[in-house]
């Protein structure tokens, strides 16, 4: 069995897999696990699965749970409107968890098993016949297996080679992302809780991660186009600091602390539904299947979702590809759902006038019924 993609989805795929009781080899193009600083939120849908998986312990010790989701007005700084997640365990069944991505990745690696990973593995080509999967490398190395799972994210070269040619397209947001240390922000920045600032057409979100030592801070604004995709492209802080001029207090204090090297942007692409997530004896989880933008965290959510139900679905069955049908059956409406409310979520946040938030709350996660799905509960036949 062969995952392709060692991020959050193949990695939990990989553990979801070994413990049904196969041995599962994951395939990464990168050279070795690394992940460019940035914190990740965890709703309590995902943290069941991975509470599923054995791996609750970690995330009780690595991991914030925020107190408070607070939505203030971009500009004035008034109080829009604040979650209580003080509740979210007794209300949810698990916590809502926010972390280092680093710190998740290597929690990942540590329960999959470094040693039943291939790096350096940048899949070139993929053939399946009755038998299996034919998998070819860029290097010229060539791999069967039985079965093969595309967690190769948005840009997947198993979904563009199988399943869809077409290139993503560009959102018309642009995320900018930063790790601050703690000690040069307003204490209202060290607190266990999510700050969110909003306005027309971008907004800006601070929490904790790694205790209080780092803050993590995301911002959201819009562009009429983009040229690069990555995670990789720096930018200067006062690239964004012009963007939020005129803002309230906090957020420009939150701007001025970024160090000049740590900023970054990426443009946001996203990709149509697909109808099928099955192709014989290969299957797509994750962003290579339901790519989403980031407007309700369920990205990472849903990846894990998708991986812990693939587990299940390979213990229930009798043979592998009728796992993959279970798989594809459990999995696609959910997925399918939270990839629209997920895409048309910027457009409901970054309202023209965000009093409209206050006065008529947007339909979100607790609202939808996102957070009470349970990946390792749910039926799968």
């Amino acid at each position: 069995m062969a995952i392709i993609g060692g991020g959050i989805g193949g990695l939990t795929a990989g553990i979801a897999l070994r413990r049904a009781g196969f041995e599962p080899v994951i395939h990464e193009r990168a050279a070795a696990f690394g992940e460019v600083g940035a914190g990740i939120s965890l709703s309590p849908n995902a943290v069941k699965g991975l509470e599923a998986l054995g791996l609750a312990d970690f995330l009780a010790r690595t991991a914030n749970e925020p107190l408070d989701q607070f939505l203030f007005h971009g500009e004035t700084g008034e109080e829009l409107l604040r979650y209580d997640r003080r509740t979210t365990r007794e209300t949810y069944g698990a916590a809502y968890y926010q972390l280092h991505r680093a710190d998740l990745l290597a929690g990942l690696v540590e329960a999959f098993g470094a040693g039943r990973c291939v790096m350096g593995a940048a899949l070139a080509r993929i053939e399946q016949d009755g038998a299996g999967v034919r998998l070819g490398f860029a290097d010229g190395s060539e791999e069967r297996a039985d079965v093969a799972i595309a967690a190769d994210g948005l840009r997947s070269t198993v979904r563009e080679m199988l399943f869809d040619p077409s290139e993503p397209r560009f959102s018309g947001h642009v995320a900018w992302r930063a790790l601050i240390p703690a000690e040069t922000l307003p204490e209202r920045a060290r607190l266990p809780a999510s700050i969110n600032h909003v306005g027309p057409g971008r907004n800006l979100v601070t929490y904790p991660v790694r205790g209080c030592g780092l803050v993590n801070m995301v911002a959201l604004t819009r562009s009429d186009d983009w040229v690069e995709e990555s995670w990789n492209a720096r930018a200067m802080p006062g690239e964004l600091a012009a963007l939020f001029e005129g803002w309230a207090g906090y957020v420009g204090a939150v701007i001025a602390a970024i160090p000049q090297d740590a900023l970054y942007r990426w443009g946001l692409f996203v990709r149509e539904p697909l109808p099928t997530w099955v192709r014989g004896r290969v299957a797509l989880l994750g962003d290579a299947a339901h790519p989403m933008l980031p407007f309700m965290g369920q990205g990472a959510s849903s990846t894990i979702e998708d991986a812990v139900v693939l587990g299940r679905c390979f213990e229930a069955a009798a043979h592998a590809q009728e796992a993959l049908r279970l798989y594809e059956s459990a999995r696609i409406e959910r997925a399918s759902f939270l990839q629209a409310e997920s895409n048309c979520g910027g457009d409901r946040l970054q309202a023209l006038d965000p009093y409209a938030l206050r006065d008529n709350p947007p339909q979100n996660e607790d609202a939808l019924g996102i957070f009470r799905y349970d990946p390792a509960r749910v039926g799968i036949t």
